[in-house]
Formats: C-alpha cells, structure tokens, sequence
C-alpha cells in the first residue's frame, strides 16, 4: 500500500505554513495537516473545518482536554 509522507514546512507555502503553525498551537502536532499539503485545497478546506468545529463547540475546554486525553491513552498515544 502507498504512503504520502509528511511535507516538511519548507516543502509548503506560507499559507500552509501559517495553517500548520495554527495547528500545532490547538493540537500539538500538525502532521496530518502536512500529509494534507500534498493538495493544498483540502489542506485549507480541513483547517476551516478545524476551525468552525473549535468555534461552534458547546463543550467546555476542560471536558474536551479530558475527552483528548482519554481517546491518547485509548490509542496508547503519550499525549
């Protein structure tokens, strides 16, 4: 099965870049969003989404930490 691998920052442009830096901050990793990169519309239309998800959010910032924690260990993820 093929695999895309992750663009490094200096693969993408600023756009992307400054979309990776946004997702570091929220999730501590912007890998995803840099396999994504290889085409750049859905990168951008994912970090919309990203973004109106985190907006429209009725859950309490502590309950969705928890939530994150739970689902890493769950995953054996050291977050």
């Amino acid at each position: 099965m093929s695999r895309l691998r992750e663009l490094d920052l200096h693969e993408v442009d600023d756009e992307i870049r400054a979309v990776c830096a946004d997702v570091e901050r929220q999730a501590g990793t912007s890998r995803s969003t840099r396999v994504y990169a290889h085409h750049p519309p859905i990168a951008k239309a994912l970090a919309r989404l990203r973004s109106a998800v985190a907006k429209e959010s009725v859950l309490a910032p502590t309950l969705k930490e928890l939530a994150r924690l739970k689902i890493a260990r769950l995953n054996g993820c050291h977050y």
